[in-house]
């Protein structure tokens, strides 16, 4: 086997989008997984399939190309959702639908939901189904849907989650079901897009009635109640279904989500077992259970995450942070954690195994202690020289290695200081942004300042250590002449970071802190090099941004025009604190 050279890796390689699996498996004569449809109906749905991510004049055309896919549907609405590519179409055109069409396909599906809630490809069509129907009838915002409409979609949201709930002890266990009773609850509590994986959709939340928070309380009641539930956090799915509950019940009923926290605790590390590190290590073993606790942590009021933490961590966190599981726990309380008293004693008692931690790799752990001495204002000046100690450093030398180090990660006898692109570590670069914001950060300024401009240009050009300069020119501990110096230190590799696409991001951050004397340098370098510069996009952009042209042509106008951005820049700020 061929070995990779040292730093590189092996890239992962690309996964097939649903689109060309179908197209693959179509050419085998298998015209997608699940219910077999015709060669021409499935022809066309994988066009679709295809075309449905394009961009439409107005939302009229998008949503009439919408009703007309539905309308291939006729007579076969459940069948042909019970197919992974329609029901891929369906999942995906159903927001974009008109009422008439959702309610239509919400009639042929409530009269057969048993077998739908099972089904590997209609049961995602039927969460879709919830989620829409819950978002339209409570958004308010909605108002081309009539109160009739609404009524209805009230309707089916009630019918499927009291259908659901009294078939909860058989559809827990049920790999497609499960997930259906996590819409339910999601959409219950106002978040019918809890579970999406975008951002976007994540943010769009409703605001239900008493009634439907009580029916999501009767969830909480049974699930808590269920025979099995001691063996409900070993498993993938059966965890991921508590996790939604903790985040859907925390905000409606604070008792339940207690009493729901206080059980699984107790089922997982009973009183006779909760000091004992070794059971502790066996728990954690079981990766369902390390990421319910985390929720369990991130949902948790302060006073209950710090009795939680008195309880079952306190006298644990050395072991727990060198823990395969138990670090990304230790993670989750550091970032929860409001009182500044218990967050000195977990850093007196975590400091020791810095070392360790790094050699380990559990680096998240060392950017959740940053994260909270710069949110408490506590430990700050420590945590530099324990980092530093740990990596055999000085926390400030003349050529500024100390910053490779941070933002690599590396024990200094493990680095190469002759290389002249650095290794660049997520978390140490996050780190380093970190102590840039810090009460005190000349250190790490002076590092910086300190290192080799090429290496600079390359951090700053990379996608990961970019970052650093964002940190570094919007921090409001770092003055005015800290600021100038790396200006000007980076004179005559201004045109290097414009045409990188992470180093043109880095560029803007500079720019605009810059002053007058500073743009006139900056433009007077890209105006040597501009036929470098416009031959790349992101050059190209810079040079068309601060418009390039017009300096070489007509300077003075230029200037002037740069010297009247900058003054109602000024305005703008003093006005922002006003």
């Amino acid at each position: 086997m061929n070995s990779l050279p040292e730093g590189s890796f092996k890239r992962k390689k690309k996964r097939m989008s649903t689109y060309q699996r179908a197209v693959k498996f179509s050419k085998r004569g298998k015209f997608g997984h699940g219910f077999q449809i015709q060669d021409e109906d499935f022809q066309y749905f994988l066009n679709i399939l295809k075309v449905s991510k394009e961009t439409f004049e107005n939302n009229e055309d998008k949503q009439s190309f919408v009703d007309n896919v539905f309308k291939q549907l006729s007579g076969n609405e459940v069948n042909y959702c019970s197919n992974q590519v329609v029901s891929r179409v369906v999942d995906d055109l159903l927001p974009e639908a008109s009422d008439q069409t959702v309610m239509n396909l919400i009639e042929h599906f409530e009269k057969d939901l048993r077998s739908i809630c099972s089904d590997q490809f209609a049961s995602h069509v039927l969460q879709q189904l919830l989620h829409v129907a819950t978002y339209r009838a409570f958004n308010i915002t909605m108002q081309d849907v009539s109160e009739s409409i609404k009524e209805n979609y009230k309707k089916f949201v009630n019918k499927l989650c009291k259908y659901i709930l009294n078939n909860l002890d058989e559809f827990i266990w049920d790999t497609y079901a499960n997930h259906i009773i996590r819409s339910c609850m999601a959409c219950l509590c106002g978040e019918p897009y809890l579970c999406s994986k975008t951002f976007q959709d994540k943010g769009k939340k409703v605001d239900t009635t008493k009634e439907h928070k009580d029916l999501l309380k009767k969830y909480a009641d049974n699930i808590i109640n269920i025979q099995q539930f001691s063996e409900m956090h070993t498993t993938d799915i059966t965890s991921g279904l508590l996790q939604v509950l903790l985040k859907c019940i925390s905000s409606v009923s604070k008792k339940r989500f207690k009493a729901l926290v206080n059980k699984l605790m107790g089922e997982c590390f009973p009183e006779n077992a909760s000091n004992s590190f070794e059971h502790f290590s066996k728990t954690l073993e079981n990766g369902s259970f390390s990421r319910l606790l985390d929720v369990i942590i991130t949902e948790s009021p302060n006073k209950l995450n710090k009795s939680l933490y008195e309880k079952y961590f306190s006298d644990k966190l050395p072991d727990l942070v060198v823990h395969r599981n138990g670090n990304f726990t230790i993670q989750k309380i550091l970032s929860t954690t409001t009182d500044v008293t218990q967050f000195e004693t977990m850093f007196d008692q975590l400091k020791e195994k810095v070392p360790t931690i790094i050699s380990l790799g559990y680096t998240g752990v060392l950017l959740e202690l940053s994260n909270a001495c710069l949110r408490l204002k506590s430990k700050q000046a420590l945590f530099l020289k324990t980092l530093c100690e740990s990596l055999k450093c000085k926390e400030e030398t003349e050529d500024g290695i100390t910053v490779l180090l941070l933002i690599g990660l590396k024990v200094i006898e493990n680095y190469d200081s002759s290389c002249k692109e650095p290794p660049i570590h997520i978390h140490g670069s996050m780190i380093v942004q970190t102590l840039l914001k810090f009460n005190k950060p000349i250190k790490v300024v002076n590092n910086l300042i300190n290192l080799e401009t090429e290496r600079l240009v390359y951090i700053f050009c990379d996608v990961k250590g970019s970052y650093v300069a964002n940190a570094y020119f919007e921090s409001t501990f770092i003055g005015e002449r800290s600021r100038e110096k790396m200006i000007w230190k980076l004179k005559d590799h201004y045109s290097t970071l414009a045409k990188s696409k992470s180093g043109s991001r880095a560029f803007d951050c500079i720019w605009k802190v810059a002053d007058s004397k500073q743009r006139f340098m900056i433009m007077t370098e890209f105006m040597k090099r501009e036929s470098e510069l416009t031959s790349t996009q992101f050059g190209s952009i810079i040079a068309s941004k601060l418009n390039l042209g017009l300096f070489r042509h007509k300077k003075d106008e230029w200037i002037k025009e740069d010297q009247d951005k900058l003054k109602t820049l000024k305005v703008f700020e003093i006005n922002k604190y006003c």
